[in-house]
């Protein structure tokens, strides 16, 4: 029986996507990317995947953020304005314009917790990632938050779906893993767990392309 379901964030409740969060920031300053925003975004991600583990406290994370969003920029072909674009948003990191919702996330989670399950966050993010949560009026819905560079270790490593699951006291085979990546699936695996793949952004026929779709796998 189904007793707890874990969570994955960027791309599973936050939209991580950056035409939902910077694109529309680049516009309200009459900016435009000059290259390749895809691009551009894949080579970002890469550098905070790569580096996100130091980030164990704000000001480490807030800096990371800052390089991230400058590399970003650049990428886009927005040098010139890139340290000034980077130094704004990482002051205003805790406005939740910046970390869009996916459709239904609220719902959801209220939903499951009401309906008895233990939630928890198994995430591949920095020091941030409590704070942020709480902006966005998410963090009560948990009762465990398993953050990566918190932990010390990162998805697909199961150790982190092992710590969610000692926190809230269920056996692998009681708990389920919602996330959109391979590091989710690999590690959900590798730690006995369901897992359910979710793609928010509808790239993937073989993942559920709507979060209220996790309640039809759950008893």
């Amino acid at each position: 029986m189904t007793r707890a379901v874990l969570f994955d964030v960027g791309n599973t409740l936050i939209l991580a996507s950056p035409r939902f969060w910077l694109l529309p920031f680049l516009e309200e300053r009459g900016l435009r990317p000059r290259k390749d925003p895809k691009a551009a975004a894949l080579e970002a991600f890469r550098f905070y995947e790569e580096n996100h583990l130091q980030a164990k406290d704000l000001a480490a994370a807030l800096a990371l953020w800052r390089e991230f969003h400058r590399r970003l920029f650049v990428g886009m072909g927005l040098e010139a304005e890139a340290e000034a674009l980077s130094q704004e948003l990482v002051e205003n990191w805790k406005n939740p314009r910046f970390w869009p919702l996916v459709p239904g996330a609220q719902e959801v989670l209220s939903t499951l917790k009401e309906r008895g399950y233990a939630l928890a966050v198994v995430s591949n993010w920095d020091a941030t990632l409590p704070e942020i949560l709480e902006v966005v009026g998410l963090r009560p819905h948990f009762h465990h938050l398993a953050v990566s560079a918190l932990s010390g270790v990162a998805k697909p490593d199961p150790r982190l779906f092992q710590e969610a699951l000692e926190a809230l006291g269920v056996a692998p085979e009681e708990a389920v893993h919602v996330g959109d990546s391979e590091a989710d699936l690999l590690g959900a695996q590798g730690a006995g767990v369901r897992p359910l793949l979710f793609d928010p952004l509808g790239q993937n026929p073989e993942a559920l392309h709507h979060l209220e779709r996790v309640l039809d796998f759950l008893p």
